[in-house]
Formats: structure tokens, C-alpha cells, sequence
């Protein structure tokens, strides 16, 4: 009994430390998961802003793309542009010249309508001279 009671102490220490290595196992493999479920949030959390990154850059390219094309229409534009600019420019420089033309002309009519009036004037002088005269002597002014 003795020797059966001793094989059953020496069984239940070795079920104890096998139990207590198997509990300090569960326990570093407790460890281990929640180690390893920290560097999955942690990696997770590395590739969402890597993905938010991703999607911020195609946005941008997608925007320059956009640009780019803008521009090169613009770009394809400009040799139009440049002949509308030279014809403005040489239209403008006709316009300058024919107001010049036109300044020129009411200079030389103006001068020319203050003369007819001047003329108008000495021969409505003349006129009323010859009236006065003819008066005096008995006459009658005759129309010019």
C-alpha cells in the first residue's frame, strides 16, 4: 500500500509539474497571441495609412493627369492664339491710322467751315454796307 500510495504521490508530482509546465506554456503562449495580435493592429493600422497614401496619390495623379491634358490643350491653342494676337495688333495699328485719318480730315473741315464762316460773315458785311449806302442814295439794294 505504502509503495502503491508512494507510486500514486510520485504520479500526482509529475501530473503537477507537468500541469504547472503546461500552465507556464498556456501562459507564454498567452503572451505570444496577444504579442502577435498587437503587431497585427500595428501592422493593419501601417497598411490603412499606406492605403489611405495610395489612394491621396492617385487622386493627385489622377488631378495632374487632368492638368496635363488642360495644358496641353491650351498649349495646342496657342499658335491660333498668337496669329488672333497679330491680326488685334495689326487691326489696331488700321484703327490708330484711320482715326488719324479722321482727326486729320474734321482738323481740315473745321478750319475750313471757321473760314466759310469768316467769308460768310465779310460778304454779310459787304452786304449790309452796299444796303446802307444804296439807302442813303436813293437806291434800291439789289440781291446778290
Amino acid at each position: 500500500m505504502r509503495a502503491e500510495a508512494a507510486a500514486i504521490r510520485n504520479e500526482m508530482a509529475a501530473t503537477r509539474i507537468a500541469a504547472a509546465k503546461k500552465e507556464a506554456e498556456l501562459q507564454e503562449l498567452r503572451h505570444q497571441v496577444a504579442e502577435l495580435r498587437q503587431a497585427r493592429a500595428e501592422q493593419q493600422q501601417a497598411f490603412d495609412a499606406k492605403q489611405t497614401e495610395l489612394m491621396t496619390a492617385r487622386a493627385e495623379r489622377d488631378q495632374l493627369v487632368q492638368a496635363k491634358a488642360e495644358f496641353q490643350a491650351q498649349l495646342a491653342e496657342l499658335p491660333q492664339l498668337r496669329q488672333t494676337a497679330v491680326e488685334a495688333k495689326a487691326s489696331e495699328t488700321s484703327v490708330q491710322t484711320r482715326m488719324k485719318e479722321l482727326e486729320s480730315s474734321m482738323a481740315t473741315l473745321t478750319t475750313e467751315l471757321e473760314q466759310v464762316k469768316k467769308d460768310l460773315a465779310r460778304l454779310q458785311n459787304e452786304s449790309d454796307t452796299k444796303s446802307r449806302t444804296s439807302a442813303k442814295a436813293g437806291k434800291t439794294p439789289r440781291n446778290p
